[in-house]
């Protein structure tokens, strides 16, 4: 180990590049990671002095890191720092071994200070290795205490289940024609155990869909009396994260204003949870932290084949056991077997948040007036399914019920929903919340921000239901939570200059740059070649573009043709089209003119690495692809099959024709052209470029497709890379805008609230979605 080597591990680029910066700069050994699972690799192949932690993470929290961080290297010491101080993650962070506690923004001054005085005055304690003891299998234990872990036979586990049948109303969970239901049990064996989510949450029992609260009389004798239900009931089966929206109900109904009638059932209910080892498809519960529990159990069960773990989660949990049930300590297998099932289970969740769910509040907060509740609306069926079947929705309306006798009545509660359309309808009749695009926005803001903020617990638990049950399919959070996160982020570049800004020189002010070379591919294109007077670089990406100035006529944009493995000068093919254009047209070798750039993002190329490619390019498209296809020809064994369709509306209008004749011919390249309209001498492919698709075989789960045409062309091709089974993460696109100056300022590339020539012009298919002006 280094003596002054330091891990850093923060979700935010700028304070991890930074820290790293900064402490390298002051001569320590620095290694960075962006997550909780990347540092827990990390520090299993290398020790460090000290480790630099954001408690918030995404994935492993900076708390779970700290604690296995404790059992593997206990000399390695740690600093936290955190945006979001508390006294509890203090006092948390210390007792698992922390040094000191940091608020965000960090001082790197203070931070160098804290890691010299900590590498300074702590010495790395010993490494203890523990002898490995075969013991026969424990006996069977006769005090079960909280917070362990025993082992259970499935004979004892059966004997349990049916011993409170006997006593008080057993519900779990059934197999019901393909779909799974809490429903009543009498024995162990209707129970299912393994399942992937219900139709409804076991949270149905703690508050019904109706309940009376009241009992009254009316005229002489009149009164009124609570109605308050007791009847003990035990609940088996329920997955951690239905768990999870039960300690949010408990935080709701138990705290301020405390709910009597929730407080009776809750406390006479035995909540007896098992690990979801088979989650649903739609289940996106470990983002969310509710995919294991530690907490809001009595007992909580995992399949370990043979035999059950169950972990005591109270007094009355393990009551149960020593009452009901033999338990015995578990074999060292067994806990091996315990954690190899959870994670395995892990593996199985398909779907995932783009966010840390932490910043939901802030990200929710900043897109109020985003134009996605109104698109995402639009087929809302106002049905209120999606609140129906969801665990941590709890709203209700009251109404009062007179008898036909008009003397006495009940005050009862049923569950209502605010995607309603009446739900915000006072008694004047104005409705505040009346169009879906209102009611759907406060929806998701319940889930990922009013709920957090209020309550201190996440407002959906990710298990996926309103997905199922949704007629329209707009209903699961996490598609809202994705599509705004990518949305702030395309505003958020959009506000950025992308490019790295030159100190020396003006923002509007062009450098000079020498023609060498011109030739002509068509009588209407020709392609220009340059080099800087001052002899620089031009430093570009294959997909950027650069503003040209021709002084006196104007100034325009234009896409960079050559690929940047191309040293010493550039190209950039123009059609004469307009002012400018015509003025480099008629240059000779020789002539100076100005270029500001390069802008915009460029291909993705670190994506588009180890993949198969499908390059596609209508007419001048050609132009801006050609720099990419140069790029991938000149590092081919970076990348996988490449395939390049070229179409033309003619064979006078091909372009490049010696380098189309070049790939025609070469090995590293399945090149396929065709021409809208052939004429005597064309012997090759006629038809739209459309046509020259469904002859290509690619895969589409390892393949990426960039597309460069007219804008008419995209609709098309997008259309047959679908029927290929493309996703939209995987089309990528270059668009064409009025770019005036290339800065993000004048607003004539704007597209709803993006720049182009800021966060593109290249884009993926998914991107664009959200982006109704883009194609």
């Amino acid at each position: 180990m280094e003596q002054k080597s330091v891990l850093v591990v923060d979700d935010e680029p700028i304070v991890r590049e930074s820290l790293q910066d900064w402490l390298e700069d002051t001569g320590y050994q620095v290694a960075v990671a962006e997550s909780g699972e990347e540092a827990l690799k990390i520090i299993e192949k290398q020790d460090f002095s000290v480790m630099v932690l954001d408690i918030r993470l995404p994935g492993k929290s900076g708390m779970t890191v700290l604690r296995e961080v404790k059992a593997q290297r206990p000399w390695l010491k740690s600093i936290v720092i955190t945006a979001y101080p508390s006294a509890e993650t203090t006092d948390e962070a210390k007792k698992l071994g922390a040094i000191d506690y940091l608020i965000k923004p960090v001082i790197p001054d203070d931070l160098e200070r804290l890691i010299r005085e900590t590498i300074e005055s702590v010495g790395r304690e010993p490494t203890v290795t523990a002898k490995v003891e075969i013991r026969p299998k424990p006996p069977v234990v006769e005090v079960v205490e909280v917070k362990k872990a025993f082992t259970i036979t499935k004979d004892s586990l059966k004997s349990l289940v049916e011993s409170l049948a006997e006593e008080m109303e057993v519900v779990g969970v059934k197999s019901r024609h393909g779909k799974y239901v809490y429903d009543r049990i009498a024995s162990f064996d209707e129970l299912c155990l393994d399942y992937d989510v219900t139709l409804m949450p076991p949270t149905k029992y703690l508050l019904p869909a109706k309940e009376t609260l009241l009992r009254f009389k009316v005229g002489d004798g009149s009164k009124v009396e609570p109605v308050i239900e007791q009847l003990p009931r035990a609940i088996i089966g329920i997955h951690p994260y239905d768990i999870k929206a039960i300690e949010l109900l408990d935080e709701v109904f138990m705290t301020t204003n405390p709910d009597p009638n929730y407080i009776a059932r809750r406390q006479n209910t035995i909540i007896i949870g098992v690990d979801c080892l088979n989650p649903s498809p739609k289940s996106f519960a470990p983002c969310m932290g509710t995919s294991l529990t530690e907490t809001g159990f009595d007992l909580l069960l995992t399949d370990i084949s043979a035999a059950y773990m169950v972990t005591v989660g109270s007094e009355k949990g393990a009551s149960l056991l020593e009452r009901y049930a033999e338990v015995r300590e578990p074999t060292g297998d067994e806990i091996a077997k315990q954690k190899a099932a959870r994670d395995e289970a892990l593996t199985k969740y398909k779907l995932s948040l783009d966010v840390p769910k932490e910043r939901l509040p802030k990200l929710l907060e900043e897109s109020y007036d985003d134009p996605y509740w109104e698109s995402r609306s639009e087929t809302c069926l106002s049905c209120g399914s999606c609140v129906m079947v969801c665990p941590t929705c709890f709203c209700f309306d009251v109404k009062d019920e007179v008898s036909l006798n008009l003397k006495e009545g009940e005050r009862y509660r049923q569950w209502d929903g605010c995607m309603l359309g009446d739900f915000a309808k006072v008694a004047t009749g104005e409705n505040f919340r009346h169009d879906k695009a209102s009611r759907l926005r406060h929806r998701i803001y319940r889930k990922g921000k009013y709920i957090l903020e209020r309550y201190g617990k996440v407002g959906c638990v990710g298990c996926g239901r309103c997905a199922i049950a949704c007629l329209a399919d707009i209903a699961s959070p996490l598609e809202a939570f994705n599509a705004i996160a990518e949305s702030a982020k395309i505003k958020e570049a959009a506000r950025r200059i992308i490019r790295e800004a030159r100190l020396e020189t003006e923002l509007y002010v062009p450098r000079l740059a020498e023609l060498v070379n011109v030739e002509e591919l068509t009588p209407r294109e020709k392609v220009f070649e340059f080099k800087f007077k001052d002899r620089e670089e031009l430093g570009h990406k294959p997909g950027q573009f650069v503003e040209v100035s021709v002084m006196g006529i104007g100034e325009a944009p234009i896409s960079i043709s050559s690929s940047p493995t191309r040293d010493g000068t550039f190209q950039l093919a123009i059609r004469k089209v307009g002012n400018v254009t015509n003025a480099l047209h008629s240059m000779e070798k020789g002539a100076i003119v100005g270029i500001r750039g390069p802008f915009g993002n460029g291909f993705p190329l670190s994506a588009l690495e180890g993949k198969d490619v499908l390059l596609i390019a209508g007419g001048i498209g050609l132009f801006p692809l050609r720099s990419l296809v140069q790029y991938v020809v000149d590092r081919r064994s970076s990348f996988g099959r490449v395939i390049l369709l070229f179409g033309a509306r003619s064979p006078a209008e091909r372009l490049f024709l010696g380098e189309l004749a070049a790939w025609s011919q070469s090995p590293e390249i399945e090149f396929h052209e065709t021409v809208d309209k052939g004429d005597e001498n064309w012997k090759g492919n006629v038809g739209v470029i459309t046509t020259l698709i469904p002859k290509v075989d690619f895969d589409p789960r390892k393949t990426m497709a960039v597309v460069v045409g007219p804008p008419i062309m995209y609709r098309f091709v997008i259309g047959e890379l679908k029927k290929k089974g493309l996703p939209d993460e995987q089309i990528i696109m270059s668009l064409e805008r009025r770019m005036k100056c290339g800065v993000g300022k004048c607003g004539h590339c704007q597209i709803n609230s993006v720049y182009v020539c800021q966060e593109g012009p290249v884009f993926t298919l998914a991107q664009l979605r959200n982006l109704r002006e883009a194609v």
